[in-house]
């Protein structure tokens, strides 16, 4: 795991030293460190003075040939990536003159923001830092890694920069907290609850369509820096999404992983959550946070309106007739999985027993349920995360129980991904340190995603000499194990696809011991008791549980708004990557997640919880920069333009 740590997640562990904070402050400034810093410094001040000359050539020659820059809002207004020496010093001289100035200084608190010492050095050569930076409009942070060229000058390999904050619409919080009640007699003085109905919006400037973890994460930002937001969704109560899925689900992802902006879990709460903790806690969370949760409202369809800038969405909520929301801004959070995907099989309807998707399997239930499972014969149709735990949960209820793996899987133990996490600073050691999610967050982001390829690879190959046997046991029946069409495991299938892996918590033991059966092929027809398969067996079964994905976003957009949009938006996910299901070219970023898409006013907010979490600050300060009149979308467009050679 520290292999794939160094250059995926954590610059702490890709330096070569441990990520324990160091109040480095308070410590006397070693000769080296003090040599380093004046390093850091000096390229720093060239990089002001070139960047606000607007020259690229002035830029070029502060950069190695293979370089990057990644920026999070901060200097593009975008989420971008930047490779090659040419292609940063251009797209770096066109966007810091649109801010009028670019700002850069030691950041003040290292371990409060990013949970790391400002300075590091590897090999006696290589240095990097952390810097506070401020623009005409917005502070944010930058990381620096320098590397000297073989004349001893130093030349930048890494630049990050990401924007934290918008100036004069800082955060409520800390010493900007509201007092919360005027400390003497006020006349009919309203209480918080009419103050919180008042605030409520009839026409928000941000209507979110999704209202789970993703939409609540962006609506509680939102929230806190005044931008009027309404969250719908079509189930009655945020947890619900959650709620209603099989019983035995839990998130696969440690805890440490999965906090929420501003209300970290408890710290007695479970390694791994319940699907049905979790929901409880997301319920809590949207009360707690006063966000403005409509439930049991369908968005049934949206259009834009280009000459008003103003999108208008019909909507219908349970009991009444339906109704007309006009927001400035449309965000999609609905996450990847919107609408089943169900196969074509020829007589898949004239089956007599249930047939089930697996958004629709609620689970076989608690311990006294077994004897209704007893001995039924189940074929579940799928071989990757909800096939594994909708397999495994029928066996444990006595079920006999058949797994037909269509295509290869990669499947991975759970203690690894467990580990994996920990060296990039998500665990229970890290937060005994005082590192919090959201600082581990920063860390991470500072390594482009082109930079992680390599590691990926280094560490599957590592889990494969780790876990031979594992592997062994299922290849001997008839398991299809696949680490991706490069070998770079189930991070990048995760990146590319958002599919193809599972983190194994049992089943694959009981695949193992032929306690789940195996079918490696696909289903060619289906009978009334009984399917046939692409080999030619035939075998009778009394329940079908299809657990075969989702349809991807692009056509619930085409359903919702029109094809036409959802033409122009594209995909949604992925990084270009040129493997199957991820066509090229290269993106460098995850397409269209949390930055402008091509259809003005519409946004998306999606990934893991780890994801939502940091990049619903960047979608929210894109927001919050618009309702303020801070940027017009012409000067966006022309910024993001100038800095992606459109």
């Amino acid at each position: 795991p520290t292999a794939l740590s160094e250059a995926l997640l954590c610059p702490s562990v890709l330096c070569g030293r441990d990520p324990d904070p160091i109040a480095s402050e308070t410590v006397p400034m070693a000769p080296s460190v003090a040599a380093e810093v004046a390093r850091l410094l000096e390229w720093t001040s060239r990089l002001q003075a070139a960047c606000n000359s607007g020259i690229a050539s002035a830029v070029e020659p502060l950069f190695h040939d293979e370089c990057y820059w990644r920026d999070l809002v901060l200097l593009t207004w975008d989420i971008a990536t930047f490779e090659s020496r040419s292609n940063v010093a251009e797209a770096l001289a066109a966007a810091v003159p649109n801010f009028t100035h670019l700002g850069l200084a030691p950041l003040d608190d290292p371990h409060g923001i990013v949970g790391e010492e400002t300075w590091s050095t590897i090999d006696g050569e290589s240095v990097s830092g952390w810097f506070s930076v401020e623009t005409a409009v917005a502070r944010g942070v930058a990381r620096v890694a320098l590397q000297p060229d073989a004349g001893g000058f130093d030349r930048c390999s890494v630049l990050f920069t990401s924007m934290t904050e918008l100036k004069g619409h800082e955060e409520p919080a800390g010493q900007r907290r509201a007092l919360g009640h005027v400390l003497q007699a006020v006349q009919n003085r309203q209480t918080w609850f009419q103050t919180r109905q008042a605030s409520d919006p009839e026409q928000p400037y941000v209507l979110i369509v999704g209202g789970s973890q993703s939409g609540l994460m962006l609506a509680a930002r939102l929230k806190r820096l005044g931008v009027p937001t309404v969250v719908v969704d079509k189930l009655t109560k945020p947890g619900d999404s959650w709620r209603r899925r099989y019983s035995s689900l839990h998130l696969h992802d440690a805890i440490w992983l999965n906090d929420m902006p501003y209300m970290p879990f408890p710290d007695h709460f479970p390694v791994y959550l319940s699907k049905d903790q979790y929901a409880d806690w997301l319920d809590l969370y949207a009360q707690a946070m006063n966000i403005n949760f409509q439930g049991s409202t369908e968005v049934v369809k949206a259009s834009y309106d280009a000459k008003v800038a103003e999108w208008s969405v019909e909507v219908r909520k349970e009991g009444l007739p339906p109704a007309t929301i006009r927001p400035t801004h449309l965000v999609l959070a609905v996450g990847n999985c919107v609408a089943p995907n169900i196969p074509s099989v020829p007589g898949l309807e004239t089956f007599q027993g249930p047939v089930l998707h697996s958004s629709q399997f609620l689970g076989c239930g608690g311990a006294g349920a077994a004897s209704e499972w007893q001995g039924r014969r189940c074929l579940v149709v799928g071989s990757n995360t909800s096939a594994h735990d909708i397999a495994q949960d029928l066996c444990e209820h006595g079920a006999e129980v058949t797994m037909l793996q269509r295509s290869p899987t990669c499947v991975v133990k759970t203690e690894r991904m467990k580990e994996l996490a920990a060296a990039a600073g998500y665990s229970q050691e890290a937060f005994d340190r005082g590192v919090r999610a959201p600082q581990t967050d920063l860390q991470g982001a500072a390594v482009p995603f082109a930079l992680r390829v390599a590691a990926s690879r280094e560490w599957v190959e590592n889990v494969k000499v780790e876990d031979a046997e594992f592997y062994k046991k299922l290849e001997q029946v008839g398991w299809q194990q696949t680490w991706g069409e490069d070998g770079t495991g189930c991070y990048q299938m995760f990146l590319r696809n958002f599919r193809g892996y599972y983190f194994d918590i049992g089943a694959s033991s009981l695949v193992a011991d032929g306690k789940i059966k195996l079918q490696s092929t696909s289903l060619k027809e289906v009978r009334p008791s009984s399917v046939v398969l692409a080999n030619g067996e035939e075998a009778a079964y009394d329940i079908l549980v299809l657990a075969t994905g989702y349809k991807n976003m692009t056509e619930w957009v085409a359903r919702l708004i029109s094809p036409e949009v959802a033409a122009a938006v594209g995909p949604c996910w992925g990084l270009g990557s040129g493997v199957s299901g991820d066509p090229g070219p290269w993106k460098g970023e995850l397409r269209n997640m949390w930055k402008p898409t091509a259809q003005p006013g519409l946004w998306f907010q999606g990934g893991n919880i780890a994801m939502c979490r940091f990049h619903s600050l960047h979608l929210a300060l894109q927001l919050k920069a618009r309702y303020e009149n801070i940027v017009k979308e012409p000067q966006v467009a022309a910024c993001r333009a100038a800095a992606l050679g459109a």
